[in-house]
């Protein structure tokens, strides 16, 4: 059974509205529900900072607005993307800057790869 992505994110237009990593509320309100906990791992996106990736590989670092408009289009059909919380530890939180990665149409991030990704985005600061 699907679940109405309209069902659980009465604000979904609000979303992805700007390109700062840190969520507004309404950007962690809807992902909190529309990740179930196996995709976000009991994660909650209260108050975070967070690098979207895509790419078969998760080769691309994307944006808040691709992100948010992907799951807009496929609102459309009433089905979700594949996306998936990628944790950071402590260190690499404070080395960053960020609190998480979410990825979108990514297969896998390996460790190699996450650690390519935070040392893209702390090259690009």
């Amino acid at each position: 059974m699907l679940i109405s992505i309209n069902s659980i994110g009465q604000n979904l237009a609000e979303c992805g509205i700007d390109n700062n990593p840190k969520l507004t509320q309404t950007e962690s309100e809807f992902l909190n529900e529309y990740m179930t906990d196996y995709n976000k791992q009991d994660f909650d996106f209260t108050n975070k900072k967070v690098i979207f990736v895509t790419g078969n590989s998760g080769n691309q670092i994307g944006t808040k607005p691709d992100y948010f408009d992907k799951i807009k289009q496929r609102n459309q059909t009433d089905d979700k993307i594949a996306t998936w919380v990628v944790k950071l530890t402590e260190e690499e939180q404070l080395q960053s800057g960020y609190d998480v990665i979410v990825t979108y149409w990514v297969k896998v991030v390996t460790e190699r790869r996450k650690r390519k990704i935070l040392n893209e985005i702390k090259a690009s600061r």
